[in-house]
């Protein structure tokens, strides 16, 4: 009789092993991180959409060059402008003397405190009609545009 009694111990089984659930787990997370770029993306073309409309002294432009001249073929393709004024029909922007390879490039030189030098900006404004502004958005040359905060932007100073 005590073999009746005892019972052989059943194991419960996972539906999905170990290694299983730690790759959907990371998935998950992957998932969520794309997400959440996906929205600040989102957002910041948004915000730029609206900055384009009512442009302040200095507004900061990040510009693509090879949507703006065809025959462009720099490696290095991006690069800043700022708006110094602002007329009934005209924005007038000094554009950056240096030319980045890749966006992020652009914003950590904000990050670094580049556009604090002086000689960052040409002298020489270019006035460019609002309604040209606004081509230049809508195909991509203008691909984001920020407003400092406090003379501050991605953490530092703008200008001095």
């Amino acid at each position: 009789m005590p073999d009746a009694l005892e019972s052989p111990q059943s194991i419960a089984k996972l539906p999905l092993s170990l290694n299983q659930l730690l790759l959907l787990v990371c998935l998950l997370v992957i998932l969520y991180f794309g997400y959440e770029r996906f929205a600040v993306h989102k957002a910041e073309q948004a915000e730029a959409s609206v900055l384009i409309l009512a442009p302040k002294v200095g507004d900061i432009y990040f510009l693509d060059f090879r949507l703006r001249n065809d025959k462009f073929e720099r490696k290095n393709k991006y690069k800043l402008a700022k708006v110094v004024r602002i007329t009934d029909d005209n924005v007038a922007i000094v554009y950056g003397r240096v030319f980045y390879q890749w966006q992020f490039s652009v914003v950590n030189s904000i990050g670094h405190g580049d556009l604090i030098n002086d000689e960052y900006f040409k002298l020489i404004p270019d006035y460019i009609p609002f309604s040209k502004i606004k081509t230049m958005k809508s195909n991509g040359t203008i691909y984001l545009v920020k407003r400092p905060v406090r003379n501050k932007l991605y953490g530092n100073f703008v200008s001095r």
